[in-house]
């Protein structure tokens, strides 16, 4: 455990097992989790501001919309706020202003793999809010849920009821049974007075998504190529990145948008921390990212497979995004 300041962190890195796992598969693929180093997350900072990239401006619209109506349904019992990947917090500043001043007891968990990302947010914050208390992990979501869930039941003063958001769309990142098999362990987790905020990209024209994919100024390939100078830096690697480009685009048979980065020769690359030398043909891709979109049909059942029910839905006018709000299936496990 790493102590900074009044904040405690909790490290898991599996970057280069995933990394040699991944590179090691016929279809070569990195997790879209380790694009968000301090570069990689500035790059996605300025994904957001681009003019095609509607996901983030939509998402806060609805969030600043509608958090009056989401803090009426929480209520003023003393509550801790658990945000998985919680990035620059940005968004959750919408949430935490109202709820500090409106609940008497406020903890915050954020939970984020990148270490740097987590340090930076939790000190603005810290900075901010004098009277919000922060422990951050440093982990996967579900080993963070529940290291968080241990650490609250050990602790008499830490607020037992949670309130889990999970924002950004990242859910679109897991194909539909990975997303089932998630929200299925996230609710393993998920007590009789919780609840559980998700931020849902939904289906669209295919014109609109493949722009917010392949912004004008190049901004997203700049993030998906990051991921090899994370590599380069952090684990010895020796990729060249002149030698690949970006890829993006609707499939939409699969109803997700994918994103690859192409071999554009043939080529070897060496990793020298995982001790391995990697082939790559001309056209193979590095296949890093799935964004699934979903139509509210689709997605009821998704949480309704996965032992969640909805208590609210909150869409924007166009129905191109919604922030759902879930709480347990009590019949279905102990509370």
């Amino acid at each position: 455990m790493l102590i900074h300041n009044n904040e405690r962190f909790i490290v898991n890195n599996e970057f280069a097992k995933e990394v040699e796992s991944g590179l090691n598969d016929k279809q070569k693929h990195i997790s879209p989790k380790f694009f968000y180093d301090k570069k990689g997350s500035k790059l996605f900072e300025e994904i957001c501001k681009q003019p095609e990239y509607y996901l983030n401006r939509t998402e806060s619209q609805i969030l600043k919309n509608s958090v009056d109506k989401i803090l009426k349904i929480i209520g003023d019992e003393e509550i801790s706020l658990v945000e998985l990947g919680n990035g620059n917090s940005l968004k959750t500043r919408i949430l935490l202003e109202p709820m500090l001043a409106g609940i008497k007891n406020v903890f915050y968990f954020p939970i984020d793999v990148s270490l740097k990302m987590l340090k930076k947010s939790i000190s603005n914050l810290f900075s901010e809010y004098s009277n919000l208390k922060i422990y951050g992990v440093c982990s996967d979501y579900v080993t963070g849920l529940v290291k968080i869930n241990h650490f609250i039941k050990s602790k008499k003063n830490i607020p037992k009821r949670k309130f889990i958001i999970f924002l950004g769309s990242s859910i679109g990142n897991f194909d539909p049974k990975e997303a089932q098999i998630f929200l299925s362990s996230i609710s393993r987790y998920v007590k009789k007075n919780d609840l559980l905020l998700i931020g849902i990209d939904l289906e669209k024209d295919k014109s609109i998504l493949d722009r917010a994919y392949n912004d004008k100024n190049g901004i997203t390939a700049k993030f998906n190529l990051n991921v090899l100078s994370r590599i380069n830096k952090e684990l010895d690697g020796e990729f060249k990145l002149s030698n690949f480009e970006h890829e993006s685009f609707y499939n939409t048979s699969k109803h997700r948008i994918e994103m690859h980065l192409i071999s554009k020769i043939d080529q070897q690359v060496r990793i020298r921390s995982i001790g391995k030398t990697f082939q790559f043909k001309k056209g193979e891709t590095i296949h890093t990212e799935n964004s699934y979109k979903y139509s509210l049909n689709r997605l009821e059942k998704l949480v309704d497979r996965s032992g969640l029910q909805v208590v609210k839905n909150f869409v924007d006018p166009n129905k191109q995004y919604t922030l759902i709000l879930l709480k347990k299936i009590l019949n279905t496990a102990k509370s």
